[in-house]
């Protein structure tokens, strides 16, 4: 009987495959010889399984070789090192008026953007600031700049323990609603996906002073299993890499801001920082974990604080958190 003229083509793609698996898999191989036993033995019984489909089905050989290139270009990022990112500038906040300067490798964690404040900023700034100051009742700075204001939050935190800082931002953001506020906001903006993305793409703008540049992207990370656009990603957080401070961010932004849009506004919100390069990631419609077992507790002190004790000690967390009561053996160390 006369074979099908497509069988010596499907044998020929099934070698072609096999060699490009051998050329563009020898890196991916020599990579995972350092990989521990039962990665190998796992690796082997794919590579085996993926030749007997190459021979028992109908596979082309584009399909095949794509097939291996897939897996050859995966294993072969799997351990890179993320370049260093380039510099921009870009503007920001209201209208644009304000502009940060990245510097190349902005991702490092010593990196420091460059600010060019609006005047609208400048007002926010000083008007934040005032609510500070008369809340620890001190002296309003005579400039206005952004030094100025951490410098407040630093006094904010002096001689007050985790709660006492939260409570100072907590009562402040709820003074800025008029009575009755709250009722009407819930009743408003309940969870769904329009409240959801309008508070994300509100705070892109109004919070963009404090924080640097925003931007808004989609999720379904969220109480609602939904495709939203309700993710809030500060590339480089402005407050955090001034202060330097870890209980500055976690007791008086994250906690603070996470009971006010919960307790207050009803709506769910949970910030996750990032210590290392200084980003942060705010999810709305999100219900953040009860704090005292939020993982932002276990790191500790960051050397670019003025306050800073034990950095770089092993499993020893920032001085002014609140302890930790989450499961052991989560604590990190900036």
């Amino acid at each position: 009987m006369t074979s099908s003229p497509a069988v010596p083509a499907l044998r020929g793609a099934c070698r072609d495959a096999r060699g490009t698996s051998r050329r563009i898999g020898s890196p991916a191989r020599a990579a995972a010889s350092s990989s521990r036993e039962p990665a190998r033995h796992a690796s082997a019984r794919e590579t085996s399984a993926s030749r007997a489909t190459c021979l028992d089905s109908p596979t082309t050989a584009s399909q095949a070789r794509r097939g291996v290139e897939a897996r050859a270009s995966s294993s072969s990022g799997a351990g890179s090192i993320e370049p260093p990112r380039a510099g921009f500038t870009e503007p920001y906040s209201f209208f644009n008026l304000a502009t940060a300067e990245f510097p190349d490798d902005w991702g490092n964690a010593t990196a420091k953007v460059r600010y060019d404040d609006s005047v609208l900023d400048l007002a926010l700034m000083a008007w934040f600031s005032r609510k500070i100051a008369a809340a620890i009742d001190v002296p309003f700075p005579e400039t206005v700049t952004y030094d100025a204001f951490i410098s407040l939050c630093f006094l904010q935190m002096r001689g007050r323990d985790f709660n006492g800082q939260r409570d100072i931002t907590f009562d402040i953001m709820t003074s800025l609603m008029p009575p009755g506020g709250d009722s009407i906001f819930k009743a408003l903006f309940p969870t769904n996906k329009f409240s959801l993305e309008l508070n994300a793409a509100i705070t892109k703008i109004v919070f963009a002073w404090m924080v640097g540049p925003m931007e808004v992207k989609e999720t379904s990370d969220n109480d609602l299993n939904e495709l939203l656009k309700s993710h809030v990603h500060i590339k480089k957080c402005r407050w955090l890499q001034e202060s330097g401070c870890t209980a500055m961010c976690a007791n008086m932004c994250k906690t603070a801001t996470q009971d006010f849009f919960v307790d207050v506004f009803g709506l769910p919100l949970t910030i996750a920082p990032n210590f290392t390069d200084k980003s942060c990631d705010f999810y709305f419609g999100k219900t953040p974990p009860a704090i005292e077992k939020d993982e932002a507790l276990t790191f500790g002190c960051n050397s670019l604080c003025k306050t800073a004790q034990d950095v770089d000690v092993p499993n020893v967390p920032c001085h002014k958190l609140r302890p930790y009561e989450g499961e052991a053996g989560g604590t990190n160390v900036v």
